[in-house]
């Protein structure tokens, strides 16, 4: 989806917005609060999910690394100034590392909002 040559003029704001919009999620999520969690997902996102409550019980049943992960530690960032990806390595309670791709939309007034998150196991395991 985006390449490494990418550039943009307001790359490092777009990295802290977008990281801030992960970052408040994943405490809404530790925090159960559904509806604050549910507000940084697209309108695309929350059209398909319908509710908090639906979209939450997505998360805790396929993401449980997103939903309580034990360590957050963000690795790569790229944009094009309207999308922006960040690959993410989270480990879980069960002390599993996993790589997690964020890729969010900027919307029409300027806010970053979630359109998808992918996980996979990492090849590695922890020391």
């Amino acid at each position: 989806m985006f390449t490494t040559s990418l550039t943009h003029a307001g790359d490092a704001e777009d990295q802290q917005q977008t990281r801030a919009v992960i970052e408040a999620q994943l405490e809404a999520f530790k925090q159960g609060d559904g509806p604050k969690a549910f507000s940084y997902a697209t309108p695309n996102i929350q059209t398909m999910f319908g509710d908090a409550d639906t979209f939450m019980q997505m998360v805790r049943d396929g993401y449980d690394v997103v939903y309580r992960p034990a360590s957050v530690r963000f690795v790569k960032f790229e944009t094009d100034g309207m999308n922006a990806l960040h690959a993410v390595q989270m480990i879980d309670r069960q002390k599993t590392l996993w790589n997690v791709y964020y890729v969010l939309q900027k919307r029409p007034d300027g806010t970053w909002r979630i359109s998808s998150c992918e996980t996979e196991k990492a090849e590695t395991d922890l020391i």
